[in-house]
């Protein structure tokens, strides 16, 4: 019913939809090589069943891991599948799927052979240390070390520990199956940023059994496992071979840089552009955001509203406190008079804690009375 208000003080309310797409922290592409008997297998398909990845021959370990993927309880709707016949044509493929705007995040790669990478294709200012960085990816690569001890792989994980790469997750894997593609595809479909990959369950994967020098070694270095303790097949620990802490409490050496996190503040740095992209260019009825203090907390409420969605139930990634501090207009034409001149917004800060999950519980002492 028409009221006089209406006459005076008319609103309409429009649902708006922003163009502006956020790049997802759960997209999975697998890279491995298809069989020799394949008949022009394409360079990459995008994959919505193991049905699709038939072309790259059902004998190959390309179309194994796209089915370990799908057999998963939960796994994502889409796949990519990538054609590379070894490591060292990996980041290649991997490159030409993404410029034909295949769309992921996670990176699996296994090519089924006992060699192990070279540290320098990931501790240089190129190769994938420098894809991986200035493309917010991860990559998980599943290697079987048949070295002493895993000399090897622990060789590479210590390189990449005492390098400024932090994006690669090294997974020591002699079984059946495909672990980190069906570790993944799980973590994908449920949130990747969520929680933590340690102490996840995958099927159709074997276990490996180490005695407790070789999984403390192995663990101790960022080399993730699946392996039986209390009778029970997990993944320890969900971390990528970034840093390593000497724990205060045991003086045991332990992981420090885990995939979850990662996945965490690419979220958020993800969604942050995002937001502040479309305000820049949609706020004010599409003028843009007037450059006063109005504008500039207008930026500092969009920058609040990702993370209050991290911190929700919803997605747990960062814990209550978040703050966001930006400067008076007044405060920065006085003290930044020429980033306001260029129309350049400085001193943003945001400041968030991550909600981390507990993997280990090392220092339980219980006292028995009599």
């Amino acid at each position: 019913m028409a009221q006089i208000i209406d006459s005076i003080v008319k609103i309409s309310i429009n649902e708006a939809i922003s163009t502006v797409s956020t790049t997802s922290v759960n997209t999975l592409a697998l890279v491995g090589p298809a069989s020799s008997e394949a008949e022009n297998p394409p360079d990459f398909l995008e994959c919505s069943s193991a049905e699709d990845a038939e072309v790259f021959g059902t004998d190959s370990l390309l179309y194994g891991m796209v089915e370990s993927a799908f057999a998963q309880d939960a796994c994502p709707a889409k796949i990519v599948a990538i054609n590379a016949d070894s490591f060292s044509d990996a980041l290649d493929a991997v490159k030409a799927a993404e410029a034909a705007k295949l769309n992921f995040y996670h990176i699996v790669a296994k090519f089924g052979d006992s060699s192990i990478p070279a540290a320098s294709a990931f501790t240089g200012n190129g190769g994938w240390n420098g894809y991986l960085g200035a493309n917010f990816k991860i990559v998980h690569l599943e290697l079987n070390d048949t070295s002493a001890d895993f000399a090897s792989i622990r060789a590479l994980a210590q390189a990449l520990v005492a390098s400024t790469s932090d994006r690669v997750a090294l997974y020591q894997h002699a079984g059946a199956g495909n672990l980190a593609a069906a570790l993944v595809s799980n973590r994908c479909a449920l949130d990747s940023a969520r929680g933590s990959f340690a102490h996840k369950k995958v099927k159709g994967v074997e276990y490996d059994s180490y005695t407790k020098s070789q999984y403390d070694a192995l663990v101790s270095d960022c080399i993730n496992v699946y392996t039986v303790a209390a009778g029970e097949a997990r993944l320890f620990m969900g971390a990528t071979a970034g840093k390593t802490v000497l724990l205060d409490s045991t003086g045991e050496q332990s992981p420090a840089s885990f995939i979850d996190n990662i996945a965490k503040d690419d979220w958020i740095r993800f969604n942050v552009q995002t937001k502040i992209y479309s305000l820049l260019g949609e706020a004010n009825d599409g003028f843009g955001v007037n450059y006063d203090d109005s504008g500039i907390n207008s930026v500092a409420a969009s920058i609040l509203q990702v993370f209050s969605k991290a911190a929700d139930t919803d997605h747990q990634y960062i814990m209550d406190g978040y703050t966001v501090k930006v400067q008076t207009y007044d405060y920065l034409k006085t003290n930044y008079s020429a980033d306001v001149q260029a129309r350049n917004l400085p001193l943003v800060k945001g400041r968030y804690s991550r909600m981390n999950s507990i993997n280990t519980v090392k220092n339980v002492e219980l006292t028995v009375t009599l």
